[in-house]
């Protein structure tokens, strides 16, 4: 049984995930890497994670292009379910709610990545 994913898309400038029909405005792809804090995230890898033949780092860091990340990533229909749940008002930080929370379900996602995932 193949499971839908949403495939992020963006028009002029604005992400959306999308599923056939099904199209959630997530915000500007701007507004979503300032939330993030920053164009890049940093995930930290152990001794142990450094020997996959995969991770091409020699310091144990892999910085994670955020633009690029939450341009391509798919996403589960949970995920969406629970960020239509957000509207597009704005919150405390000047952003949109769903904009701030799809950033935090990305920070999420990359910091159970590396080492930190360990502990």
């Amino acid at each position: 049984m193949t499971r839908t994913r949403y495939e992020p898309e963006c028009d002029d400038g604005t992400l959306f995930l999308v599923a056939g029909d099904d199209r959630v405005e997530i915000g500007a792809v701007d507004d979503v890497v300032d939330a993030v804090g920053n164009e890049t995230f940093s995930i930290e890898y152990d001794e142990k994670q450094r020997t996959q033949p995969w991770l091409e780092t020699d310091e144990g860091v892999l910085d994670v292009d955020v633009r690029e990340t939450v341009t391509t990533l798919a996403h589960t229909p949970e995920t969406v379910a629970d960020l239509r749940e957000y509207g597009m008002e704005t919150d405390a930080y000047g952003l949109p709610t769903r904009t701030v929370e799809f950033a935090n379900v990305v920070v999420d996602i990359l910091s159970r990545q590396g080492s930190e995932s360990e502990q």
